[in-house]
């Protein structure tokens, strides 16, 4: 069994979902630390260190996140037993530190985006999704430049504006997403957007199945959060 971490704002469908998959849910209420809009989002005070439900979950100082960005997205960033994705600029010296004694092999991907995990699907160690151009780039440039000893970053970039975000002219598919077990949850229904057959194909093609609340809006909730109990 696993603790998932929720923003209250996730659909109610998803919460029950999970719950008879046997999960405990952990519901995040909105906090004072950041703006309104991502009070919640557990992507914002936390961050999941690997693919796997025994990966730990690192836990944030919540006392160190201000309102006004960059001082939201210490912790936003993705790490997987392979690669940090981050903006270096942005995000927490504890967090970079802790990747690093957790898997000294890793290799750190700058970003220019600091809301890194809110723009990207981590499907596994190796494979992404993104909406963001710059981020698909980085991961483009890390290939090209990459030793013949070091592991290949694959990303699918797919098209941007699927997403909601209450508060934001919109959100991001990252933010809707989050890995539980062999498979990938969707807040809302994944075959409305628009390059739905790519994400399906991408993410089948690595054993992975789908899941997601059918007839609903995806919408960005800062991550699904799976924790090992």
């Amino acid at each position: 069994m696993s603790r998932i971490y929720l923003s209250y704002l996730a659909w109610p469908e998803l919460k029950d979902m999970l719950a008879r998959e046997g999960h405990q849910i952990c519901v995040l209420s909105p906090k004072r630390a950041v703006s309104e809009a991502i009070s919640a989002h557990p992507d914002i005070y936390m961050c999941k260190m690997g693919t796997s439900p025994r990966s730990p979950v690192f836990a944030g100082n919540e006392a160190l996140l201000g309102p006004v960005y960059p001082c939201d997205v210490l912790y936003n960033a993705v790490v997987t037993e392979k690669f940090l994705i981050c903006n270096l600029k942005t995000v927490s010296p504890e967090l970079i530190d802790a990747s690093k004694q957790l898997y000294p092999d890793i290799i750190t991907i700058n970003v220019a985006q600091g809301y890194t995990k809110c723009n990207m699907v981590v499907v596994d160690e190796r494979h992404f999704i993104t909406e963001d151009e710059g981020i698909n780039k980085a991961i483009e440039g890390y290939n090209a430049s990459r030793r013949k000893d070091q592991p290949e970053a694959v990303c699918l970039l797919v098209r941007p504006g699927s997403a909601d975000l209450p508060g934001y002219t919109r959100g991001f598919l990252g933010g809707t997403s989050g890995r539980i077990a062999n498979e990938i949850w969707f807040n809302g229904d994944i075959t409305i957007h628009p390059d739905y057959f790519k994400i399906r194909a991408f993410i089948d093609g690595l054993g992975l199945g789908i899941r997601y609340v059918h007839g609903k809006k995806l919408t960005d909730i800062g991550s699904i959060i799976e924790e090992e109990i």
